[in-house]
């Protein structure tokens, strides 16, 4: 037993002791690319080692493996191979080869970023602690996984059930297990759950609230307010107070944790179609600064009479730099690989667009590149994609699904895409009711629930048929 505590000390000691080493590298993986750039600059500045050559041009997947480059643009680690006299003496982490860090230091780094958490890491960090059967705690993971930024859950207990394979009471749990969890109202499925589960944490969810949300929202949203009290048997004055209450909830839980809105977006990666018409992901640079080490301090490093305190600082520098480029590659290796996910999960969607979006979880991606969801999660965060559908969220490609009548999987954006086009080719003057929506994609071969139908339309802000309807 001592000897277990011991081993467990001495990992918890290494793995502490990496992190701290690494935590200033490891935070670019985090960052979306206009921030990287300002990062970069910072870098450049505080380190005499590095250079960088900027390239202005996105860079394209090349055909054929490039040609070595020249002398004077020799990248960090064909410096190191070439300098091995003084390379080789540089501090390297403990355990590792030639490239610094093993695999399992990868993951560690990797799942160990924990600065500006996002929803779902917040929403599992609260998993962590919770005492639930392992079948109540999967179906939580997958749960979390589908919440959209806005704190939502687009999907049913009994749509979860069936596609993992589960009892409706244990989907049922987990998601009343997710609803417990802050920000209050996080996993709701429509407005009115969101404004119950938040007055009820705070124990102010009496019979008369439950009712007005429950039945009268669309009265509300009319501003039908002297029928909707006396339908209520409340004062026209007790009814205001009631929704100014209503008003300062938040209507969007998960806000707060999303990710900000930039005015103007640099995907990371384009998907092209190669020239034998398969999908291929290209990096894009977009103007990043490619680093390489400067040639003076190199040969400096050489010189004999150096002194040992310049010779540290430089070396010191040299670790630095090292880690740095070390991490960039880390970084865009994964997303990379993700991008890759979506190339071969999406074919259809880059083919044809939204309307043939596949279901895809993080959970998934995870499984298919060996990396935990949450890794998934930082990796994607506020960065985007280019495609031949134009410019989209990493996390537009992340999202639940149903399963259509000829065994087909759709996902719950291609479902709400077609709500969409369904109500954009309706009659003025005689749009349709949730009810006939579901009934024509039924159709089609969905069969989607009327209050399914419902909380998507809510999710785009296209208003009930009632108000939609134009009076000619």
């Amino acid at each position: 037993m001592p000897g277990n505590q011991q081993t467990l000390s001495t990992t918890l000691r290494q793995e502490q002791q990496l992190s701290a080493r690494q935590l200033q590298s490891l935070e670019l993986l985090n960052l979306p690319a206009l921030e990287l750039e300002e990062r970069l600059t910072q870098e450049l500045a505080a380190n005499p080692l590095l250079e960088a050559e900027v390239q202005s041009e996105p860079v394209e997947l090349p055909a054929q493996p490039e040609a070595p480059e020249k002398e004077d643009e020799s990248t960090l680690d064909e410096r190191a191979v070439e300098n091995e006299e003084w390379a080789d003496e540089l501090p390297m982490p403990p355990g590792t080869g030639e490239a610094g860090f093993t695999n399992e230091e990868n993951d560690f780094m990797l799942n160990s970023l924990s600065d500006a958490p996002t929803l779902q890491e917040q929403l599992f960090s609260e998993l962590a602690t919770c005492d639930a059967t392992p079948e109540v705690r999967r179906l939580a993971e997958e749960i979390i996984g589908s919440i959209d930024d806005t704190g939502y859950f687009r999907s049913t207990p009994a749509d979860l059930a069936m596609s993992e394979n589960a009892e409706l009471a244990d989907a049922e749990a987990a998601l009343k297990l997710v609803q417990s969890f802050d920000p209050p109202g996080v996993g709701c499925r429509d407005l009115a759950e969101c404004l119950k589960l938040q007055l009820e944490r705070t124990g102010e969810l009496t019979p008369l609230y439950r009712e007005i949300l429950d039945h009268h929202l669309e009265e509300i949203a009319r501003n039908h307010l002297p029928q909707l009290a006396r339908t209520l048997r409340i004062s026209l004055e007790e009814l205001n107070r009631c929704l100014a209450r209503l008003r300062r909830l938040n209507p969007y839980p998960g806000s707060a944790l999303a990710p900000e809105h930039a005015d103007f977006v640099m995907p990371e990666v384009s998907i092209v179609r190669g020239a034998d018409g398969e999908y291929e992901v290209a990096p894009r640079r977009n103007g990043m600064p490619r680093l390489f080490l400067a040639e003076r301090y190199l040969k400096l490093l050489e010189t004999p009479d150096l002194p040992t305190a310049d010779k540290a600082y430089l070396r010191d520098k040299l670790q630095q730099a090292r880690e740095l480029m070390r991490a960039l590659d880390l970084r865009q290796s994964t997303i990379v690989r993700i991008a890759g996910v979506i190339v071969a999960t999406q074919r259809d969607f880059l083919d044809n667009g939204v309307a043939a979006l596949k279901p895809l979880t993080m959970k998934q991606a995870g499984e298919m590149l060996e990396l935990h969801e949450t890794t998934v999660s930082r990796a994607v965060a506020n960065k985007y994609v280019e495609t031949p559908q134009g410019i989209f969220p990493f996390k537009f490609f992340f999202t639940a699904g149903f399963t259509g009548e000829d065994g087909t999987s759709v996902s719950n954006r291609a479902v709400m895409e077609k709500i969409k086009e369904l109500i954009d080719k309706e009659n003025p003057a005689k749009p349709l009711s949730d009810e006939q929506l579901a009934q024509m994609l039924k159709a089609g071969g969905l069969a989607v629930a009327r209050r399914t139908v419902a909380k998507y339309r809510e999710g785009m802000n296209i208003p009930s048929s009632s108000l939609r309807r134009k009076h000619m």
